[in-house]
């Protein structure tokens, strides 16, 4: 990890609606960004994703208020439909951002960059209970 990827991890997350605090947050969005409209259990995300479902509901739950990610609910089964929300003008940070996240290096730097420095909505007291 060089500090100049570093540097570009933090200054990408810093365009960022406040989303993404975590680990879990990173690797889900890039998942959605990899699969858009996702039919399927939470747990099955959780197990793909490789995260607790408890982390998981959390960071689902940021992405959806966010306005990142839509679910539509089915009464007769537990799968979801989800969306992954690209347009509209406040996600112009999103193509570079999921390009940079998509690559190992990229998603290493981002949570280093993640661990490093709070964010700034967690320095204002507003920080996630897990």
């Amino acid at each position: 990890m060089s500090a100049n990827e570093i540097e570009r991890a933090r200054a990408l997350l810093k365009r960022i609606p406040a989303a993404v605090q975590h680990a879990c947050d990173l690797d889900l969005l890039v998942f959605f960004a990899n699969h858009p409209r996702t039919l399927m259990p939470s747990e099955d995300i959780a197990r793909l994703v490789g995260y607790e479902l408890k982390d998981v509901a959390n960071a689902l739950e940021v992405l959806l208020q966010a306005g990142l990610l839509t679910r539509t609910q089915n009464s007769r089964s537990a799968r979801r439909l989800y969306v992954f929300e690209t347009g509209g003008t406040d996600n112009a940070w999103l193509p570079a951002f999921v390009e940079f996240a998509s690559t190992r290096e990229g998603r290493m730097d981002l949570r280093c960059a993640l661990t490093q420095e709070p964010r700034l909505d967690e320095k204002q007291g507003s920080k996630r209970s897990w």
